[in-house]
């Protein structure tokens, strides 16, 4: 079971977006690219809301629209949830109107008590009563998850669903999207710009860059590959590790920046540090302001650390030496 999109094309005004790719439909997918890449009109075009110039977009094999036979399945019966960064709910319901307003549209299939449910899981039980003008963007943006869910999609598409969160409800609410992908079986592509939550929410990647998706598999394949370096900001230059490779990690990923990993020549003893990585120099790449990029190839991943020219010099590091990469738990 896949979503596949074979030279599709959509534009708007000037804008024009391609993407040529195909990913599974379970578990989570994220698109990520820089503010502009065209990550919104990705979802639109899966959705259904902007209509293809060329190409097709097939959903676990069932053609939802081929620009050259002219066939279209509309927004509304494709199966696919979309849940936009603003919201967009009703403003004269309450929460529980909203919601309702959803079950009553496609009853929910899956649990006859999933209203409920969502409510507790995604903590609105207490303003199921309160109309939606008076929510906070973080409350608003949980009631728009709870009204797509309840909906029962096939597949359930969130663009920037952080936005409105502080630092502690973010990270309930990444914790909360995975759990509920897996218990629901309910595959997500979200769009987010923050590699922080690309690193531990996806399963696969999606990467777009000015108009065009450059990449896309499995996160942590994508998300060691030289172009999608290209798409971050100097400082957020790093890797994925796999959160179970991390002292107290569970599911998901995390994504260690260049500037948080130390380097060893020689085994470290008798340190604080829980996160202590042996391996392989694979590359060493010097930056134009003199930096220098180390990436080792390591039992819990590719792990990268940027270091200064006297530095590898005084640890002889060279491409296939040995070396041991050190992260304090709290830079994660």
């Amino acid at each position: 079971m896949s979503l596949k999109l074979t030279e599709a094309v959509v534009r708007r005004g000037a804008f024009r977006l391609a993407a040529d790719f195909e990913i599974p439909t379970d578990g989570i997918s994220v698109v990520f690219g820089p503010s502009g890449a065209g990550k919104s009109m990705l979802l639109a075009m899966i959705a259904g809301l902007h209509r293809l110039e060329t190409g097709r977009v097939v959903f676990n094999g069932a053609v939802l629209e081929d620009a050259g036979a002219r066939t279209r399945v509309g927004a509304h019966a494709r199966g696919i949830g979309l849940v936009f960064q603003d919201a967009r709910l009703f403003p004269h319901r309450t929460v529980r109107g909203n919601i309702a307003y959803a079950e009553r549209r496609l009853p929910a299939a899956r649990n006859a008590q999933i209203v409920v449910e969502i409510a507790r899981r995604l903590e609105i039980e207490q303003l199921l009563d309160r109309p939606v003008r008076n929510l906070s963007g973080g409350e608003r943006s949980r009631v728009a998850l709870a009204r797509a869910i309840v909906s029962a999609p096939e597949m359930l598409l969130l663009d920037e669903p952080f936005a409105a969160l502080d630092g502690r409800r973010r990270r309930a609410f990444v914790t909360l999207l995975r759990d509920l992908s897996r218990e629901q079986s309910l595959p997500m592509m979200i769009v987010t710009h923050q590699v922080e939550e690309a690193a531990e929410l996806a399963d696969h990647v999606v990467a777009v860059k000015a108009g065009r998706v450059i990449g896309s598999g499995a996160a942590a394949d994508v998300m060691r590959r030289a172009d999608f370096a290209e798409l971050l900001d100097r400082r957020d230059a790093g890797a994925r590790v796999d959160a179970k490779a991390v002292a107290g990690g569970q599911g998901g990923g995390v994504w260690v920046r260049a500037d948080s990993v130390l380097l060893a020549a020689e085994e470290p003893r008798g340190i604080s540090a829980r996160n202590v990585w042996r391996g392989r120099v694979a590359a060493i790449v010097r930056e134009a302001d003199g930096a220098v990029l180390v990436s080792l190839d390591t039992d819990a991943g590719y792990i990268s650390s940027r270091i200064t020219p006297e530095a590898l010099s005084d640890l002889r590091l060279e491409e296939g030496s040995t070396a041991w990469a050190v992260v304090k738990s709290h830079a994660l």
